[in-house]
């Protein structure tokens, strides 16, 4: 690794590149961070370099997220609870970062002193891994285990994973999908958790102070999914404890708008509209 580096952040000189509607200046510092300490890319050749396998992971599916550099963001260490995921994997819990595309929060936690060996990734498109190992050049170093796997498939690879997981990270992940499939997901990371007090899933994702079925901004396909707010997230956690025989410790919180969404069908946009909920769920 090289924490030695200095990063030094330079907006004067930072290239705008507007590429199938991306803007490359909206990239947050602690990714470019990442990149040129943990990786070692130099700051006159970040640009290129980003721009070159967000175009490689476009080909691997065109999710909006990709073409907004979100796969930049480095979201895990905002969250509250990092600094307990951080001692807990450093003395050997398990890690899986579950919808992991490029893998970004994983070396975070690498860089940060987790032990790659004691991380995994899994995500519906396998294509995302290769180019995970391009954009922060450690293939020949990082350990943590990759996983494609669709998560409504009982006999994929993650079966190899059931009850030895500690802690399970999902960014934007849950408001994919409706509330039925929400709760088939969290019933899923239930089986995969070690099924003892403790193990958690946290996270972050779209979310309204109304909960209900929303539709992404400018999506034309009529697809909608279920946004929470901390109440409904903890109902959702009660019903999976009632149907799996486990009880769980919901902490959530919504803070600031984070994902451009349409209001829910018939419905008025709440006063404060679309906001990002973070989440820490522990089983009890």
């Amino acid at each position: 690794m090289m924490k030695g580096l200095n990063y030094v952040q330079d907006t004067a000189t930072r290239q705008e590149t507007r590429v199938d509607g991306g803007d490359i200046s909206v990239i947050q510092d602690s990714g470019r961070r990442l990149l040129y300490q943990y990786s070692g890319i130099p700051n006159e050749e970040m640009d290129d370099h980003i721009e070159t396998m967000r175009t490689m992971a476009l080909k691997v599916c065109p999710y909006p997220c990709i073409k907004m550099y979100r796969f930049m963001d480095i979201s895990i260490a905002t969250l509250p609870i990092y600094p307990e995921i951080l001692d807990r994997t450093k003395n050997g819990d398990k890690f899986l970062d579950l919808g992991c595309c490029l893998g970004q929060e994983i070396r975070q936690l690498v860089f940060d002193g987790t032990p790659s060996k004691n991380t995994y990734g899994s995500d519906l498109y396998g294509g995302y891994f290769p180019v995970g190992y391009k954009l922060f050049k450690d293939q020949d170093r990082l350990q943590t285990t990759f996983i494609a796997a669709d998560i409504f498939d009982n006999t994929s690879k993650l079966t190899e994973l059931e009850g030895k997981i500690n802690i399970i990270y999902t960014g934007a992940f849950f408001h994919l999908f409706g509330l039925e499939e929400q709760k088939k997901i969290a019933a899923r990371v239930v089986q995969l958790l070690a099924p003892r007090p403790g193990s958690m899933v946290c996270g972050q994702q779209s979310g309204n102070e109304k909960p209900g079925e929303y539709g992404r901004k400018g999506d034309t396909s009529g697809r909608k999914s279920f946004r929470h707010n901390p109440q409904s997230w903890k109902e959702l956690w009660d019903h999976v404890g009632e149907i799996t025989g486990s009880k769980w410790d919901v902490e959530a919180d919504l803070d600031s708008p984070e994902f451009a969404l349409q209001t829910p069908e018939g419905q008025k946009q709440t006063e404060k509209g679309p906001q990002g909920l973070r989440f820490v769920v522990k089983r009890l």
